[in-house]
């Protein structure tokens, strides 16, 4: 797999560095990586950056600190299933019907909606709460800015360690980023602006979407933000007055790498069962958790930034749809996994891929109960601004790429609002995780019970983007 780049620094809160696979280093300096986070060029003297997250300031070697201050931002359990729900409800919503690779970051799309949702009131507002399944905008802004948070002193803590042990930072990274681009045409409330400042971090940028290198200049930030994985062109309606974007990096180094010189060429029998041939990687796990359900095998690999890339293979026979298509069934072989896990030897054998999807959202966000905003005479907004405004595009691009190093992955979504009228048995079981036909795929940071990515890979061979 072509690696689109080398990584920032991880996420860990543990007392030592956790190393993965060797092989993955950091090629940006501090220098250019000041330069990537930089505000585009020509901003208005209005523009306001984002509020930055102080630094902790903490010892790296005081433990007590340290975990009093991510406990300090830990998210609520309520928060934690509201996030999970809102994973399946809107995977199954956004993939249903794929008929070939896909990948869609649940994440990023509820921050966008989150900072939709800051601004919005009525029945607008309430359908938007709904959806992201939480009763209060304070709370859910609250809760929000702790989890941005934690992953920023979660890096902040790994530089720390690796700087005390002369060692360079972990590759592994988890990286959310916020946005706020706004026409001349509207005045956001003060109020509203702050929310989006201090709880999501976002930057405010005033600028005139007639001009084609505002769009430039929208594309550039996501490729900044994304490391380069991700580099849109950003096409925009001349009755666009607002746009909202999030964005997510992720990378994950395999904990334990796959040996490249078992990586051999077989065969991956399509949806319609003619077969190409692509790079599988193999390996075998001695003792490695698995759950064998109703149709479906499942198991999972761990990243060393305390996340894992779970793999749900159907049996033979099974139709992938029958997962996507119904998002209790998505969420149950996916999350609800406690007392079904087994102990065995797992065989892998996955094959190498990267692809990327881009969706428009509407039709699934409707099917979730988010009609008003797209309606020009129902949507309210008036916690952003006196304008009428109302919801126009609602996007998303994700990116996804697996080889014997690790996991990549980023994803931006985009709102455009316009201007409205187990226990190890004495013989080890055998599973076979041999991930030869359309399987499934989800990217779980298990520390905070956040789901990053789901996705399903019907063609290992088609390298799409």
């Amino acid at each position: 797999m072509k690696r689109y780049i080398k990584l920032l620094g991880a996420l860990t809160a543990s007392a030592a560095l956790i190393v993965g696979c060797t092989g993955i280093s950091g090629e940006h300096n501090s220098a250019e990586r000041e330069a990537q986070t930089s505000k585009p060029e020509d901003v208005s003297a209005d523009d306001m950056e984002a509020s930055a997250v102080e630094p902790a300031d903490i010892p790296y070697d005081d433990y007590e600190a340290w975990n009093a201050l991510l406990s300090e931002n830990d998210i609520s359990e309520e928060f934690r299933d509201s996030l999970s729900r809102f994973a399946f409800d809107s995977g199954s919503a956004v993939l249903s019907g794929e008929g070939g690779n896909a990948v869609f970051s649940p994440v990023s799309l509820y921050y966008a909606l989150s900072i939709l949702g800051a601004g919005a009131s009525g029945e607008t507002e309430a359908e938007i709460l709904e959806a992201l399944g939480v009763s209060d905008k304070a709370e859910l802004s609250d809760q929000c800015a702790r989890l941005y948070r934690r992953y920023e002193y979660t890096r902040e803590r790994e530089k720390l360690l690796a700087d005390e042990y002369g060692e360079e930072p972990s590759d592994s990274a988890i990286r959310l980023a916020d946005s706020l681009w706004i026409s001349e045409d509207i005045t956001l409330k003060p109020e509203y602006q702050d929310v989006c400042a201090k709880d999501f971090y976002a930057s405010s940028y005033h600028v005139d979407f007639k001009d084609r290198e505002t769009a430039k200049r929208m594309g550039q930030w996501i490729s900044d933000r994304t490391e380069g994985v991700l580099a849109p062109e950003i096409k925009l309606s001349p009755d666009t007055v607002l746009a909202i974007i999030n964005t997510l990096y992720f990378y994950g180094g395999w904990q334990n790498c796959f040996d490249e010189g078992l990586t051999e060429e077989d065969g991956f029998t399509l949806r319609d069962g003619s077969e190409v041939t692509v790079q599988f990687m193999n390996r075998t796990d001695e003792m490695r958790g698995f759950i064998k359900g109703d149709g479906y095998a499942l198991s999972g690999l761990s990243t060393n930034n305390n996340c894992e890339v779970l793999f749900l293979l159907p049996d033979e026979g099974t139709d992938i749809n029958s997962f996507i298509n119904d998002s209790e069934r998505l969420e149950e072989v996916f999350a609800e996994t406690e007392g079904k896990w087994r102990t065995g030897r797992v065989i892998w054998k996955i094959p190498k891929f990267s692809f990327g999807s881009s969706f428009d959202l509407k039709e699934a966000l409707m099917s979730m109960g988010m009609e008003s905003m797209y309606d020009s005479l129902k949507a309210e907004f008036s916690g952003m601004s006196e304008d009428p405004l109302y919801v126009d595009r609602t996007i998303q691009e994700a990116h996804i790429g697996v080889d014997e190093e690790g996991v990549e992955g980023a994803a931006y979504t985009m709102i455009a609002v316009a201007e409205g009228s187990a226990m190890p048995q004495e013989e080890p079981e055998i599973v076979r995780m041999t991930l030869d036909r359309p399987f499934l795929f989800a990217v779980h940071d298990y520390r905070n019970d956040v789901w990053l990515f789901l996705g399903i890979c019907a063609d290992p061979s088609a390298n799409q983007h």
